[in-house]
């Protein structure tokens, strides 16, 4: 095989690769990551096929590997080449998200002066002449940084200047960031340790009695630590102990072996594991807890897929109410699958709670856990992901990035709280959504998915229904803090135990309220708690027990207008709204996050009747904290994060009682189990509820019983007070009721008539350009394309909807006009269409905005 097919760092078609030789020094592998000549520049690539013929007439040759080894493995190449195709995105941008922290990287190219005579530079523009005369006296100089100093059209002037001999363009292949550590440990070789110095009249084992005599004081001590030793002896030990130079010595007179074991320098899991004995109340009890019949029906269907290759499908819907037991189902699952010697992926929806899953994973599964997610420094990513790799843990756990963890032995993938949008990846290709591509690996590797949900996602719920998944139900709330200690202390047992769980298990869900704030506002009352809200609320601390308050909006106020003109305070580079934050007393986008102060004037009429319009997290804090003086009030949000707050920390103070009300967006909504929170109350249940996308009823409806569900889960029933100004809208009432068949039945009847999915697929595409009206024009030739292509292929069945302005029409200084294409076999269709610069496209999009 003289050629390869490398995938490069380029924005190039989907499943695109190049022909490149393989030179004779080299010796190259499919999986491995390689240094190529790409145009004029070098670029990183991946090896997925070697041939002995290309696909070209002319190449050129590899010019150097990255890792000695292949870094991606096949099964992990096939993926990616089907997350390309699917997602439409280059090859190498899906490769990319299997390879081991610190490796992707790119050429840093040099600008160096090539002495000219003055008769050279008579054709060069006095600019160019001024950028030479600048690059010699500090040559070599960065290659953007030079372009820079062209000015306009600098990279075109650049390429004339390397032509006509005036300047060299040097490479620097840099290398990975991070590399592994390794640590040299010192073995015996064969015998028993020799006897210590006060008796070396005797006999030193296998070693003979003379070699004693032959070895120095230090040597023999050393000698006598290795071999005593039950593990592998630190080499940089026996330096500190016995000075330098003596296991040296020990090894040329062939004592002591010498070997390099990589080593973990931040072992996240371990660090976790400690942490986890602070959060007891997080997780009760290391052992595994008596099912109930339901929870006992589930993991039996579950551990038969395990068991038997042949079961089909191999993917199962978890659905259970809040509280229901879907962890502990999940947790005895990777059990059967460690037991058979394979390992398991558990994915949840955000950052914020890895680590609480991991401590209950870990408590479970001691020392065995993995986790992955952005918020590790780059040296933790690195050991995990190599560590992982070697197979040394049985469970890897993190948000949608832990499923391309290198997992030798796949058997199980968890997908918690399937329906979150989260999962989707929105802001880099591929744009891939996790639950998608479990499913997808769990076909490469036989392993099985399981998908749990409260509120699962319509299209899930109908593909189960219909086979594609195996529906498993947990109907009913458990209510562990009613079961006796003495009774917990034997969770072991069957039996009596199991009776007595039996007669536990069917806790009551919270009861909901709606409250309807229009009334409010007739009745006078203008404050952002409604009195039932407000009254709940004193009593439940009066009575020593913890609320939350779920407001879906950060900040203090979401509008800045003057009363005169009616003119609102805006983004610069987004036609968005500026936030008002008052922890820092600045407006902030929420999009670009671009901060600003506080005018005291109008720009536009000079008015200084400025005010604060709506609410955030923020606010609903100072109303709390002024109307109960005294309360232990916290605020949980993004902002919290990026000033520091530690999640871990907040999550310890709130289940060990040291928060009387926590204050917080969707996060609060997802996994916290406080048996002594009582009420919830929802602020502003509306936020989102109408936006132009068909999921928004159904969003809303998810994260309200999301919410709900973190009252009364201990003795004490729960009360959840929801405020609204659209009391009738089905997503509200359906939320209140708890009743999921109820939101399920509209939603799909809706999806139905429209066309939307799961009856047919979407691919939102998105075109963006400084100038509205390029933009716009662009937008309207594609549209117009795309139904001249379906109607000439005869796709009647295929639906072009848009143009239309983005929502927001503007971000980050870009203008954004989005087409949907709504039909089947739509990436049979778009392949025949080119749509050039400026376009993205989003299959399977989580929003349509």
């Amino acid at each position: 095989m003289k050629y390869a097919e490398v995938a490069v760092d380029a924005p190039v078609g989907h499943s695109r690769t190049f022909s490149y030789g393989i030179p004779d020094r080299l010796l190259v592998e499919p999986g491995q990551l390689v240094w190529v000549p790409f145009g004029r520049r070098v670029a990183q690539g991946v090896v997925v096929e070697l041939t002995s013929v290309p696909k070209v007439e002319a190449t050129r040759d590899i010019l150097h590997t990255v890792e000695t080894s292949p870094l991606i493995s096949p099964t992990s190449l096939e993926l990616a080449h089907w997350l390309s195709r699917y997602y439409r995105s280059s090859l190498f941008d899906p490769i990319a998200l299997f390879l081991p922290p610190g490796f992707k990287a790119q050429v840093r190219s040099r600008i160096i002066t090539v002495p000219t005579e003055e008769a050279g530079l008579a054709t060069i523009k006095p600019e160019t002449r001024t950028a030479l005369q600048q690059l010699g006296a500090s040559s070599p100089m960065s290659q953007a940084e030079f372009i820079k100093l062209l000015g306009r059209g600098g990279e075109r002037e650049l390429s004339r200047l390397i032509e006509k001999g005036l300047v060299q363009r040097e490479l620097d292949l840099p290398r990975p960031r991070i590399t592994p550590r390794y640590e040299c440990y010192l073995l015996p070789v064969g015998g028993e340790p020799p006897m210590a110095p006060h008796c070396q009249g005797g006999d030193a084992g296998g070693l003979g009695p003379d070699l004693p005599d032959k070895l120095g004081p230090q040597q023999l001590k050393l000698l006598n630590a290795v071999c005593s030793d039950e593990g592998p002896y630190p080499m940089s030990l026996g330096s500190k102990e016995f000075g330098w130079g003596v296991a040296e010595a020990l090894v040329e007179k062939g004592l002591v072996a010498l070997e390099w074991v990589r080593v973990e320098t931040c072992p996240v899991s371990g660090r976790q594991g400690v942490e986890a004995g602070v959060h007891r109340r997080l997780d009760e009890s290391t052992l595994p807890l008596t099912l109930t019949p339901e929870q006992t029906a589930a993991l039996a269907q579950i551990t038969d897929a395990l068991e038997h290759s042949e079961v089909q499908p191999r993917s199962f819907l978890l659905h259970g109410v809040t509280g229901s037991g879907k962890t502990e189902v999940y947790l005895q699952a990777i059990q059967r699958v460690v037991d058979q010697g394979q390992q398991a992926i558990f994915l949840v929806p955000e950052i914020a709670l890895t680590s609480q899953t991991l401590q209950r994973v870990n408590a479970r599964f001691p020392g065995c856990v993995a986790v992955i997610h952005s918020h590790l420094t780059p040296r933790e990513k690195f050991d995990q992901w190599w560590n992982i790799r070697d197979g040394n843990y049985d469970v890897v756990v993190g948000p949608r990035s832990a499923l391309f963890a290198p997992v030798p032995h796949l058997g199980l993938i968890i997908v918690d709280e399937e329906h979150e949008w989260t999962y989707k990846q929105q802001d880099s290709q591929p744009l891939y959504h996790a639950r998608t591509v479990a499913l997808k690996l769990s076909q490469l590797t036989a392993a099985v998915v399981v998908l749990g949900s409260a509120t699962p996602d319509v299209e899930t719920y109908y593909h189960a229904q219909r086979g594609r998944h195996r529906l498993l139900e947990l109907p009913y709330r458990i209510r562990e803090a009613e079961i006796p200690p003495t009774t917990l202390s034997r969770r072991g047992a069957r039996g009596d135990l199991k009776g007595e769980l039996d007669g536990h298990r069917a806790q009551e869900l919270a009861s909901v309220e709606i409250c309807d704030m229009r009334q409010e506002l007739r009745e006078g009352n203008r404050s952002i708690f409604s009195r039932q809200l407000a009254q709940a609320l004193k009593d439940c601390v009066a009575q020593g027990q913890q609320a939350i308050l779920f407001l879906n909006r950060r900040g203090s106020a979401s509008i800045i207008q003057c009363r005169d003109c009616g003119c609102v305070a805006t983004c610069r580079s987004c036609s968005i709204s500026l936030t008002y934050h008052s922890t820092d007393a600045r407006l902030v986008c929420h999009r670009c996050n671009r901060r600003t102060r506080v005018p005291q004037s109008c720009p536009q009429c000079g008015g200084n009747r400025i005010r604060q319009l709506g609410a955030g997290t923020q606010r609903v804090v100072e109303e709390v904290v002024g109307s109960l003086p005294g309360v232990r009030v916290e605020r949980w949000d993004s902002d919290t994060t990026r000033s520091g707050a530690n999640h871990d920390d907040t999550m310890r103070r709130l289940a060990d009682g040291e928060i009387d009300v926590l204050v917080g967006t969707q996060m609060v909504a997802k996994g916290l189990h406080v048996p002594n929170v009582t009420l919830v109350g929802v602020v502003l249940a509306d936020i989102g509820l109408h936006l132009p996308d068909f999921r928004a009823g159904e969003r809303a409806f998810n994260l309200l019983c999301q919410v709900a569900g973190r009252a009364g889960r201990g003795l004490v029933a729960g009360h959840v007070i929801v405020q609204t100004y659209q009391p009738q809208h089905y997503a509200i009432v359906a939320a209140a009721a708890q009743d999921y068949a109820a939101l399920y039945q509209l939603e799909i009847e809706s999806r139905r008539q429209q066309g939307n999915p799961p009856f047919n697929q979407l691919v939102h595409l998105v075109c963006q350009n400084t100038s509205n009206t390029l933009c716009q024009r662009q937008a309207i030739a594609t549209a117009r394309l795309l139904r001249q292509k379906a109607y000439a292929q005869g796709l009647t069945d295929l639906e072009v909807i848009g143009p239309a302005p983005g929502i927001p029409q503007r971000l980050k200084g870009r203008y954004r006009w989005h087409l949907i294409v709504r039909g089947r076999k739509l990436h049979e269709f778009l392949d025949t269409v080119d749509f050039g610069q400026g376009w993205t496209g989003d299959v399977d999009p989580a929003n349509v905005l």
